[in-house]
Formats: C-alpha cells, sequence, structure tokens
C-alpha cells in the first residue's frame, strides 16, 4: 500500500484501525496489515505487555491490563479496535471472548472484535467446517483451539506446528516471526493434503508470517484459506466502514 498524504490530508484519512497485541515487541502484525489495507487506512497499535516466558501468569495480568490498553489506544481515536492472539481467549474456553469485548466496551463504544472471533467468522462466511490448522503453538494450544472452534460448528480435523521446523521444538517468537514464508506456505499445503475430507485451511498465530502465502494456497489447494492476520485485517477494516473488494490475499478479502 502506498500511504499518501498532502498538506490538506494525513496518513489514515480514511480509517484507523487499533490493534491491542499481547506482546510489548511485535511485527508481523503491522507490516501484513499494511500489505492488506487500502490507501488512506492507518493502524495503531499497543500491547497487553504478555511475556510468552511467564506463560498463563503473563496471559492473566494482560487481560487485566486490557481496560487501560484501551484507554491508551483511544487516545488516537481509531473507528475499530481488535484485540489480537488466539491463546489468550482459547485457554479460558467458549465464549471468553465475550469478557474480552466487555471490558473493551466498558471503556468504549467503539466496534470491537478478536482475533479468534474473526477467524470463526472468517472461516464461516467461507463455509470452512473441517480444517487443516497450522500454528506456532503447542499441543496443549491445539487441543484448546479445536475444543474453542467446534463450540462454532468448525472441526480441527488435523494439526499442526512450525515450531519444530524453525524453533527447535518450542516457541521462541524471533525464529517464527522472521521465518521463510516457504515454509508456512509447504507445512500448510502438506497438512492439508494429510487430511481426509478437509474443506479448508486455517493458519493461526500472527506473530508467524502468513499473508503473502494465502492467495497461492488457495490456488495450489482449491480451498479458501483464512489466517489470523489476514481475518483480523478483514474485520477491522469492516468495522472501520471500509468494504472494499481487495485482491491478492484470498477469497475472504476479495468477496466477502
Amino acid at each position: 500500500m502506498a500511504l499518501t498524504a498532502t498538506a490538506d490530508r494525513p496518513y489514515g484519512w480514511r480509517a484507523r484501525c487499533g490493534f491491542i497485541t499481547p506482546s510489548p515487541a511485535h511485527e508481523n502484525n503491522s507490516y501484513e496489515f499494511y500489505l492488506i489495507a487500502p490507501e488512506g487506512v492507518t493502524i495503531v497499535m499497543t500491547s497487553l505487555g504478555v511475556v510468552l516466558s511467564e506463560g498463563e501468569r503473563s496471559y492473566a495480568a494482560g487481560i487485566e491490563r486490557l481496560p487501560a490498553a484501551t484507554e491508551e489506544i483511544m487516545t488516537r481515536r481509531p473507528q475499530s479496535i481488535m484485540q489480537a492472539g488466539v491463546p489468550i481467549i482459547a485457554g479460558r474456553g467458549w465464549k471468553f471472548e465475550d469478557e474480552i469485548l466487555a471490558r473493551i466496551g466498558s471503556v468504549t463504544d467503539t466496534p470491537a472484535a478478536t482475533d479468534l472471533g474473526s477467524c470463526i467468522k472468517a472461516m464461516n462466511a467461507l463455509g470452512m467446517s473441517r480444517v487443516a490448522m497450522l500454528t506456532p503453538f503447542d499441543d496443549k494450544t491445539h487441543a484448546q483451539l479445536a475444543e474453542y472452534v467446534a463450540n462454532a460448528d468448525i472441526e480441527v480435523a488435523n494439526a499442526g506446528s512450525v515450531v519444530g521446523e524453525v524453533a527447535g521444538g518450542e516457541l521462541r517468537a524471533y525464529e517464527v516471526s522472521t521465518m521463510d514464508l516457504g515454509i508456512v506456505r509447504r507445512m500448510a499445503a502438506d497438512l492439508f493434503r494429510a487430511t481426509p475430507n478437509a474443506d479448508g485451511v486455517w493458519i493461526t498465530g500472527a506473530l508467524m508470517p502468513s499473508v503473502a502465502v494465502v492467495e497461492t494456497l488457495e490456488q495450489e489447494l482449491g480451498v479458501p484459506v483464512v489466517s489470523s492476520m489476514q481475518a483480523m485485517a478483514w474485520q477491522s477494516l469492516r468495522l472501520a466502514g471500509v468494504d472494499d473488494e481487495i485482491p491478492g490475499f484470498g477469497r475472504l478479502l476479495r468477496e466477502l
């Protein structure tokens, strides 16, 4: 996207989308958003301060910080708010998204959504009900995600992680966030082909790069592909009133 501005028109003249990320250090959320976003749309970001090495304790502290993070982001007046991060919701069970949105809603009436909720909405919209899921997570998180989305009539028929491929068997943020996109494409395709009767691919965990291979995977496999950052961009743009058809990033942004 070309970020154009003139003497009488700033960056974000069309819309500003707020993102609250789990971890304070992040790169792919903003980069992949700008790959997708049309001219005149910018991203506004803050974080919950989640430290991966501290596990559940850090997630709990991050959830408590959500109203303060919402207040921070509202000082920049975005037209939508996205709470990024799927484990922060999946680990607490079905409908925990409602609590996340209620905490945001206690601060502002700006329309809001979550990463996991946006993925579910996207998969439902594309008719995906039996998916192969690729993540940067471990088996425990895979089980939590599968149990969560089953409540939305989505079956995770097969799950795989890139962690063993790029980070030696443990989630190390730098290795995952800077991994070769060719690995994501290959592993997603192999996982789908190893999953009988799958009708789509779900690539979740926005720490991992994904949006640049969505279109290619759809063409290669002949099924819809949803990734966390693609779904979050789609939903945040729609909530902000931007409903452009955006080519190059899958059926979700091109057709819905």
